[in-house]
């Protein structure tokens, strides 16, 4: 996989492919840049190296850190030092997890990102890791870290194993184990009805491979149709 460069995506989209290490392995692992009203908004933190932040403060002024959920927070800090002005987005919990961050905010229902009503949130309140999502309307796209994997050929060896193992290799769809996580099966249910209304035509994901379709919404809906029974 390519990783250390930011990418193009759309107009106001760019990426960076990243990767973390669990046992040794590597994980793939993506960082979203978006252009709003107020400046850029970077989703999901990864590690940021000299020439990156060079690319990404040529390309604006950073207003908007969000740490997506409670499990995407490992950069979280290096960024908000690196940016020290922007606002840090964070899910309710996630200062309890790991403590204090400068100028952390909690991510509520009223917060508008990059003060750009083209710029629209769904949070999973009833799933445990608190994820929110985000919709760019300009470019359709939809940007999520964990609520749907799509691993495939590009990916490093021990993800592409493991995923395989658990039958999620190949194909866009949600891992078993976020049955376990879900506390309110209506929370799924509203965030089906809202990606159904969005017209998605990308989805951007922390892990796997970007997807590029008129039925994106659908195909994210679908993966997650059985948790709602």
């Amino acid at each position: 996989m390519s990783s250390e460069k930011i990418k193009k995506i759309d107009e106001g989209v760019w990426c960076l492919e990243s990767y973390f290490l669990s046992l040794g392995c590597r994980g793939s692992l993506r960082m979203t840049i978006l252009k709003t009203q107020s400046g850029l908004l970077l989703y999901s933190p990864v590690a940021l190296n000299a020439e990156n932040i060079a690319f990404i403060r040529a390309l604006g002024t950073v207003k908007d850190i969000v740490a997506p959920n409670l499990m995407h927070h490992m950069y979280l800090r290096p960024c908000v030092e690196t940016f020290p002005d922007a606002n840090c987005w964070v899910p309710e919990s996630l200062l309890e997890k790991i403590g204090s961050v400068d100028g952390a905010q909690i991510i509520t229902p009223d917060v508008v990102f990059g003060n750009d009503s083209g710029i629209k949130k769904f949070t999973l309140t009833g799933h445990r890791i608190q994820e929110t999502m985000i919709f760019h309307e300009t470019s359709r796209t939809l940007i999520t870290a964990d609520l749907l994997y799509n691993y495939q050929s590009e990916q490093y060896p021990a993800e592409k194993l493991f995923f395989w193992m658990i039958g999620n290799y190949g194909r866009p769809n949600v891992a078993f184990y976020h049955r376990f996580s879900v506390k309110d099966k209506s929370s799924i249910r509203c965030m089906i009805d809202t990606l159904i209304s969005w017209p998605i035509n990308r989805i951007i994901m922390s892990h796997g491979r970007i997807i590029e379709s008129a039925d994106a919404g659908p195909i994210f809906a679908d993966a997650w149709k059985n948790f709602a029974k």
